[in-house]
């Protein structure tokens, strides 16, 4: 693999070439290969899972709150909980932790792992870096959560599921590993995917947060190459 960046070109308007990509050392540790925020993101979700799964197993407060705090929820679901916190705002953000059930879990951590570290790469190493990818990853969250809202305002649902912002992921692991064409191929198939589950939803319920992930990708699509500009790390002269 050459080590020079490639050309700029029409697939990549951004003007931010993605970086070319080490090659791989053999008997690397598994986890070396995971940045640490991505570590981190996976085990506060899988901590969260756990103690929910105790407590809603005892009927436990802590269930009642972390679905209060962390789901967001529409029309007459909305209107069975009360306002959650911070003027309910916090689902907004807090529900990328919160998953029902160890397979919802389990299938987001695996798209975690998959795109995680190398969308993370761009944005350098350190505290800074980990800060630059943490915006775009909530910000990813935050637009999914929106169009869910807008598309079910009418509508009882209750979302969660870290799936909103990995949408956002995966568009961005897309431009790594090819620029905007790169990520088109990726981006383009899934929202598909999600348009035949709205369709479906028209004749028969489809549990699955077609508008949440619709939103992550946008967002993922239109920010990635502008992040990655303005908060990653620059090397020092």
């Amino acid at each position: 693999m050459s080590a020079t960046p490639p050309p700029h070109s029409e697939d990549d308007p951004s003007g931010i070439a993605p970086p070319p990509q080490p090659e791989p050392q053999s008997r690397e540790p598994l986890f070396n290969a995971f940045p640490g925020v991505v570590l981190v993101l996976g085990a506060v979700m899988l901590g969260v899972q756990i103690a929910d799964s105790m407590a809603a197993g005892q009927g436990g407060l802590a269930h009642g709150l972390i679905y209060w705090a962390g789901t967001l929820r529409t029309g007459a679901t909305a209107e069975a909980f009360p306002p959650a916190p911070g003027f309910g705002l916090s689902p907004y953000v807090l529900h990328v932790f919160v998953h029902f059930g160890w397979a919802h879990l389990l299938i987001n951590l695996g798209a975690l792992a998959a795109f995680g570290a190398v969308s993370r790469a761009p944005f350098g190493p350190g505290l800074r870096g980990d800060l630059g990818f943490l915006a775009f990853f909530f910000a990813c969250a935050i637009g999914g959560a929106v169009l869910h809202q807008l598309t079910h305002m009418n509508a009882p649902s209750m979302m969660a599921g870290s799936s909103t912002a990995i949408s956002g992921l995966l568009a961005a692991a897309g431009w790594m590993r090819g620029g905007r064409a790169g990520m088109l191929r990726l981006a383009v198939p899934w929202f598909l995917i999600n348009l035949a589950i709205a369709l479906a939803g028209l004749v028969f319920p489809v549990p699955l947060a077609w508008a949440g992930h619709v939103g992550g990708l946008l967002v993922g699509m239109a920010a990635y190459p502008v992040f990655v500009r303005y908060l990653r790390v620059r090397p020092t002269v």
